[in-house]
């Protein structure tokens, strides 16, 4: 028995000698795999909070129902919420009422998007505070934010850093503008006399941006004024001290001609490089696209396909799902009463370098009256972004003062048919500034609109039984807001992306957040989010109809 187990470890020995090449110059040592040790998987760069979103409380927007009627319809209630309130301008405005407008963003911190709305030389502007139940209260007064006069396109950004979401305002007609620090519970702190913008009489519009990638967030301002010494204080560095200093000079932005005539500004990566660019609608045939060169310097290419006229409002996103930014620009079409007015909006489709081609007449947005105003967003939750517009203008022509907002709903085919009246939008009043978010975070975008000398308009959106999900970052400060960052979300072979951005509608902005319809799916196989930097977060199998805040750490 010793004798067969002795025998046994000499032959186990020999086979192991031989596998190690000991025995026999026949084994070769490369038969042995080196056996390899899995790397440990890369830590996360990211935390995700997921935000309640409206119980089943029945308040005016949020009426349980199982009936289909109401799928894919509005209803205006802005008295039922809290917004009985009219822009007032008693003593004129010799712009031709182009001022007045809505900044949009969650100023306390509380996760539901708040307004902020000019009230004119006749009333005060409101901080319409989210009472998170489907209502507004106003808090103006007990924020320091009461303010009288002709303003014009308040602005929310986070300017120092801190979290908390701070504000411009702009004003027209010799009017100062302001720029408020967000102090928490002390309410608004005016800082405009040490913030060194000094400004020209008329500021019409504002965008926040990273420009030079130092992570704080730069100011963009649209002025429209015939005056020559006016030009040129479009865009302001941000010091990092609560200062600004204009370099529209040495950074090559500024416009050939005498005049100013621009009325939207906006930040955007047009050509997918990580840098800033500059987007701006102007009136008279002068709408820019300006590239940043990452030296400190834009170059304008603009060319001769940028053919709006009289452009006024602006949106900016991935219209076709393509992966790049394309750009709406509402504009003056003719009416039909008015022939002489036959420019149009225009739809100008990225090639993905930053060359943009006119789309208009294959999308079919051409045709939209006296524009204003302007946001793509998804308001029936299908996957396909949706243009929304408001019109109007005094003078000229009677039908210009009831003149309908328009609804352009996408056909899945990179054209849109108009269907405002078809969703419940029956809106001909003096519209300038719009918001376009979900203000009572029941998955559905609804839309805020504010008129000129005249009652703002909230409209409720019923929704449908497609699915949806809400992204919020946080970045890392001082771009708290993380603006520039891109959210790129896969459902099987469509991926839809959205460009984080605090940009002019014309006289107004939507918060910063980023919301995708997704149609029938029952769950996100990708969230892929590239920060203001270049570092990358991905996250799969993520379920749908929630809203996630997704932390950079």
């Amino acid at each position: 028995m010793k004798t067969r187990f002795r025998a046994l470890i000499v032959s186990s020995l020999f086979l192991l000698m031989a596998a190690c090449g000991g025995g026999s110059d026949s084994v070769s040592q490369d038969t042995i795999e080196p056996v390899v040790t899995p790397a440990p998987p890369a830590p996360k760069n990211y935390s995700i909070r997921v935000f309640e979103q409206a119980s089943n409380m029945v308040h005016a927007c949020n009426v349980p129902t199982t009936s289909s009627e109401l799928e894919n319809s509005f209803v205006e209630i802005s008295e039922q919420v809290g917004l009985g309130f009219s822009h007032q301008m008693p003593n004129g405005d010799n712009l031709f009422g182009q001022s007045g407008g809505v900044g949009a963003g969650d100023y306390n911190n509380d996760g539901w998007v708040d307004l902020y709305a000019i009230g004119g030389d006749g009333r005060p502007s409101l901080l319409l505070t989210n009472s998170r139940d489907g209502t507004f209260v106003d808090t103006a007064v007990q924020a320091g934010l009461d303010l009288v006069g002709k303003g014009s396109g308040p602005s929310f950004a986070d300017i120092n850093g801190d979290g908390l979401l701070d504000l411009f305002v702009g004003n027209v007609d010799d009017g100062v503008p302001k720029l408020f620090l967000n102090a928490g519970e002390d309410g608004f702190v005016d800082i405009t006399e040490q913030s060194g913008l000094e400004l020209p009489g008329n500021n019409i519009s504002a965008a926040w941006g990273d420009f030079d990638q130092d992570n704080d967030m730069d100011l963009l301002l649209a002025h429209w004024s015939l005056e020559a010494s006016e030009s040129n204080r479009y865009l302001w560095r941000n010091n990092g001290d609560l200062t600004f200093t204009n370099v529209s000079d040495q950074t090559n932005l500024f416009w050939d001609s005498n005049g100013d005539l621009s009325f939207a500004p906006g930040f955007a990566d047009i050509n997918s490089d990580g840098l800033q660019d500059v987007l701006f609608v102007a009136d008279g045939g002068t709408s820019k696209v300006f590239l940043n060169q990452s030296n400190g310097v834009f170059a304008d290419i603009t060319t001769e396909q940028i053919s709006d006229r009289s452009g006024m409002g602006s949106a900016i996103a991935d219209y076709d799902n393509d992966g790049d930014l394309d750009w709406f620009v509402s504009s003056i079409s003719r009416g039909s009463q008015d022939t002489k007015r036959i420019f149009g909006n225009r739809l100008y489709e990225n090639q993905g370098d930053g060359d943009f081609i006119d789309v208009t007449s294959s999308a079919g947005v051409r045709e939209g009256h006296w524009g204003w105003g302007s946001c793509f967003d998804d308001f029936n939750n299908d996957g396909n972004l949706d243009v929304f517009h408001v019109n109007g203008f005094y003078g000229q022509s009677n039908f210009l003062l009831v003149d309908p907002s328009k609804l352009f709903i996408s056909n899945g085919d990179r054209s849109f048919t108009e269907r405002s009246l078809e969703f419940g939008i029956d809106d001909t009043g003096m519209g300038r500034g719009i918001v376009c978010f979900d203000y009572d975070r029941d998955g559905d975008q609804d839309i805020f609109v504010a008129n000129h000398d005249q009652p703002a308009r909230l409209y409720c959106n019923y929704g449908n039984q497609n699915t949806f999900i809400n992204i919020r970052l946080e970045g890392e400060s001082p771009n708290t807001q993380a603006l520039g960052a891109r959210v790129y979300v896969t459902v099987g072979d469509v991926q839809q992306m959205r460009e984080l951005n605090a940009n002019s509608n014309y006289v107004s902005q939507n918060p910063v957040e980023a919301h995708f319809g997704l149609g029938s799916a029952s769950n996100i196989d990708e969230v892929r989010i590239v920060w203001p930097g270049g570092a990358e977060s991905i996250i799969e199998n993520v379920d749908v109809d929630q809203f996630l805040i997704i932390k950079k750490i």
